[in-house]
Order: structure tokens, then sequence, then C-alpha cells
């Protein structure tokens, strides 16, 4: 289990760009968001366009998606991640009652997660869902040593 928290970002939390609402009638648009993420070139190239994605900030998706999900269940003060055998969950552990879980997803629903460090932010992971939505998150609190683990417990290192 590893404290975690979101990265701060300049974009609203719900990005309008993707409001189902002003989507047109007859598009697949969950294909197309997860198309636009499908690994057909080099790690690299890959994660340089994952990165275009979220544009400087931390958060790339709409209203319901799982980044938007974790992104909420991360608030401050006391969110962990806890990475099981099947699951990547958030739990609230408040030291007064039982750790409550904030939100789960299955491991196979992740498409990818990837270690990203800047200036001040040695502990910054990517995690990429398979919806097409991208949450950058920091684990840990001092250096990278965290956030490490964290990818390679995932199996993405």
């Amino acid at each position: 289990m590893q404290m975690a928290r979101c990265v701060d970002s300049e974009s609203e939390l719900t990005d309008f760009r993707f409001d189902d609402a002003d989507e047109r009638a007859g598009e697949d648009v969950a294909t197309d968001r997860s198309a636009a993420l499908q690994n057909n070139d080099d790690e690299e190239t890959w994660e340089r366009r994952v990165l275009e994605l979220l544009d400087g900030g931390s958060y790339y998706g709409w209203r319901g998606s799982q980044a938007s999900q974790l992104r909420k269940a991360l608030e401050p003060p006391t969110s962990q991640l806890l990475i099981t055998d099947q699951r990547l969950m958030a739990v609230d552990v408040n030291n007064l009652d039982e750790p409550e879980l904030e939100w789960q997803s299955e491991r196979d629903s992740l498409s990818k997660v990837f270690k990203r460090s800047r200036f001040l932010e040695p502990g910054r992971i990517v995690i990429v869902f398979g919806d097409g939505s991208v949450l950058a998150v920091h684990v840990g609190m001092l250096g990278g040593k965290a956030a490490s683990k964290c990818v390679a417990a995932l199996g993405a290192e």
C-alpha cells in the first residue's frame, strides 16, 4: 500500500471535450477514445503521445471514465493505492475506523502504467486505462522509489 495523490492540474476534473450530450448519434466514441491510445508504436513514441494528451496536466477523460473515478477517490488527505494480484484499489485510511474502499478496478482494465518523473515530482506515474482515459498520480512522499515499485508491481516495467 502506498500513499497517493493526484498531480495538480490546471484542467477541470471533467474535460468537456468528451461531454456525451454533445456527441452525435451513431458515433462509436468509446472505441475512438481507446483507439487513440492503441500501442502500435514503439514505447517511447506511444508514451510521448500519451503525455501530449495530458497536455502538461494530470487528467485526460470524461465524466464516468475510470481516470475520473480514481481521481475523485484519491482526494486528500488519507487515500492510498493498494495493488493486489487482481485489482488496483484506492483505500481511505483515516486511522480512526476500518479502511474504507473508495474505488477499485481489475488490473486487466489498465492498458499501461509507466513512471514519468518531472522536476519536483519524482514519484509521478501515469496510468492509462482501457477505456482511453489517463491519470497521472504521485506515489509516495519523497523520491521515486515507491513509484518504481508500483509500476513494477503492476507488471509494466
